[in-house]
């Protein structure tokens, strides 16, 4: 596995640190501010628009938080930021086929991720063996797909409990799950492979 990178001495250095390459920590930062900026932004909408904005940067600060590798946290950030304008400018309702490549992509990266964090923390095999990098993907994808399927649930409550504005049907919760999945499993290779 990749040097564990040294844990910053203070919140703030935590929230500045980018492992990495320059172009990968140049490329992260930037993501960071667009989404810092777009919080403002989105509040001068609406408020929905706002929270959205508001997830979005607590996605792209958790993934600096977690010191993750800076080309994943630039990845991570475009893809949330992506998401969330699809979201706020009802691009999912106009062009339905964009929702199944988001779920593909955001839940792949959040699944590398969290790979990426468990490795660190000594909760998967090891990496150095066949076995190890097959323990590696298989885990990564299972987390992938355990959170698809949360995410699914939520979108079901919103629906039920919050608005009905919110679009759940069977074929899109279906089609988003196996997206999912798809992404998760893509992830659960690359993570076993950057492992090694």
């Amino acid at each position: 596995m990749p040097d564990r990178p040294t844990r910053p001495r203070t919140p703030a250095a935590a929230l500045l640190t980018v492992p990495g390459p320059p172009t990968a920590q140049a490329a992260a930062q930037v993501v960071a501010l667009v989404a810092v900026l777009a919080v403002p932004l989105a509040f001068a909408v609406d408020a929905v628009a706002g929270a959205v904005a508001a997830l979005v940067l607590g996605g792209v600060t958790l993934a600096r938080v977690l010191i993750l590798p800076g080309s994943l946290q630039a990845l991570l950030g475009t893809a949330l930021l992506l998401a969330g304008a699809a979201s706020v400018t009802g691009l999912y309702e106009t062009l339905t086929w964009v929702d199944v490549p988001a779920h593909l992509v955001v839940t792949g990266l959040v699944a590398a991720a969290a790979g990426v964090v468990l490795l660190r923390a000594g909760l998967l095999a090891d990496p150095g063996t066949r076995a190890g990098r097959a323990g590696v993907a298989v885990a990564t994808a299972a987390v992938g797909v355990a959170l698809a399927v949360a995410w699914e649930v939520a979108e079901w409550a919103g629906y039920t409990y919050v608005d009905e504005s919110i679009y759940v049907d069977y074929g899109d919760t279906v089609g988003d799950l196996a997206a999912g999945a798809a992404g998760s499993a893509v992830a659960g290779a690359l993570v076993a492979r950057w492992a090694r």
